[in-house]
């Protein structure tokens, strides 16, 4: 009983409050933040974004000495159809976090995304350049990022671009079962980016917490981007995946065919360049990228 006190009185931030702990993002931070302190991650129905005002009494009552918020509306195109839902989760929840977390003096951990910019530069995008998203996704979350700035002064936002794993509803599992069952896939050539590892993203995560100082002297709060390192199309990177699980599944796949965006049409617009430069992430907090960039694709 006594060794047990005594972990918990050593770990680093004893409670933390996950949000989006089902998702894929999620899943993958509760496996590296059991070594910071014990996770509290609810679902849904426990704590519903889609009602921001039931969470203020559930952080109150948690006392958490960390809020990762890793929770959001993502689907992109669906956003579109949505636009009041999308704001109540990407907007209007995450400024109760951030207010919560002022008030209990605590971090606040939030991941924003490279749709926040318009796609118009032909160079990677640097934290200092202007957003201008050019759909209700990328307003809503950065609309998020604002509500956070304005109220809370321990913060990290890290946009991120392109995630993908092994598992759950993103480019790379969606190209897998493709390949499995077409001959021909046809996949966009002309828009850029950087595909971002769900491992890398949360082991990253991991070693920011760890090298954050919980004093006063702290002053690196801010906007980050933290994204993978190569930059590529979505045609590039289906050829990317297929050259790497080919030998492990049973693909039928024939061709993949580099075709315009504009003639795979969707709800939302989206940037056709959104790589993000990642130098201040990397300039201080040191390592990140040598240790963890192996897991990119």
């Amino acid at each position: 009983m006594n060794i047990k006190n005594k972990k918990k009185i050593n770990y680093k931030y004893p409670k933390i409050l996950l949000t989006g702990g089902t998702g894929q993002l999620g899943n993958e931070l509760k496996k590296n933040l059991q070594s910071l302190g014990e996770v509290w991650s609810p679902n849904s129905k426990q704590f519903n974004l889609a009602e921001p005002e039931t969470l203020r009494e559930k952080i109150k009552y948690y006392q958490p000495d960390l809020i990762i918020n890793s929770a959001a509306y993502t689907a992109v195109d669906q956003a579109e159809l949505n636009s009041k839902l999308v704001s109540c989760i990407n907007v209007v929840s995450t400024k109760v976090l951030a207010e919560e977390a002022f008030c209990l003096q605590i971090p606040l951990i939030h991941y924003s995304t490279d749709y926040v910019f318009d796609g118009s530069q032909k160079t990677p995008y640097t934290e200092s350049d202007k957003p201008n998203p050019i759909n209700v996704y990328g307003k809503t979350k950065l609309d998020g990022e604002h509500e956070i700035q304005k109220n809370h002064n321990q913060y990290l936002i890290l946009r991120t671009s392109w995630l993908f794993g092994l598992y759950g509803k993103n480019f790379y599992t969606t190209m897998l079962q493709l390949f499995k069952e077409k001959k021909t896939v046809n996949v966009v050539n002309d828009q850029v980016g950087s595909p971002t590892s769900i491992e890398f993203l949360a082991k990253a995560t991991l070693e920011i917490l760890s090298q954050l100082k919980k004093n006063e002297e702290e002053n690196r709060w801010g906007v980050y981007h933290l994204a993978g390192e190569e930059q590529m199309t979505w045609f590039d990177f289906a050829k990317k995946i297929y050259k790497q699980e080919k030998n492990s599944n049973n693909f039928i796949i024939e061709k993949i065919l580099p075709i315009s965006h504009k003639k795979y049409l969707t709800e939302a617009t989206r940037p056709n360049f959104s790589v993000l430069n990642c130098d201040l992430i990397q300039k201080n907090f040191e390592y990140i990228y040598k240790k963890f960039s192996k897991t990119d694709i």
